[in-house]
């Protein structure tokens, strides 16, 4: 990847103690599913494992920023290979405000849009994740909905925004961009 100082690339045995320090910690998983505390390091290795089998349909990443590990990106295709889901996170709290996610995910939706041929890509963002939702629409996400009390986060149910992005967006977006 060329934007700017990010890069994604693959995933490695020696990232996963990252991914454990990174889910553990509340502040980083407060917009995401998962609940802190509850990650180990055989956890991030039977995970490993899964997405590194030849029949995973995912595509998995580490982002990158000037040579620091500092996240990681998915991109999960349907079973006709049409639409996919997208998910990121910047573990690394000293990365967070900088444009990093911005960059992984415009490579991500290059990727989705030029390499796999897809129509449709979306993703899933609590209601209260102010710089994801900024993050996703500077991308060309929409919003498409809520899904109200769609989630349960911390003792309490939240409201899940629902975004999308279509090839022709994001080819009209890269049109501008030039």
């Amino acid at each position: 990847m060329s934007d700017g100082h990010v890069r994604l690339r693959a995933i490695t045995e020696a990232d996963l103690p990252d991914y454990v320090k990174w889910l553990n910690d509340p502040e980083v998983t407060e917009f995401t599913t998962l609940e802190s505390g509850s990650i180990t390091l055989e956890h991030e290795r039977e995970w490993f494992r899964a997405i590194s089998a030849p029949d995973c349909s995912a595509r998995n990443w580490a982002i990158e920023a000037d040579g620091r590990h500092i996240g990681a990106c998915d991109l999960v295709p349907d079973d006709l290979g049409q639409k996919a889901y997208v998910g990121i996170i910047i573990g690394d709290t000293t990365a967070w405000g900088k444009g990093y996610g911005t960059a992984a995910l415009r490579e991500v939706l290059r990727i989705g849009f030029q390499e796999l041929n897809l129509h449709r890509i979306r993703l899933d963002c609590h209601a209260g994740n102010a710089r994801g939702l900024r993050c996703y629409e500077k991308c060309g996400f929409r919003r498409e909905g809520i899904a109200r009390q769609a989630r349960f986060k911390r003792g309490r149910w939240v409201d899940v925004v629902q975004m999308a992005i279509l090839r022709e967006e994001w080819e009209a977006q890269q049109c501008s961009r030039q």
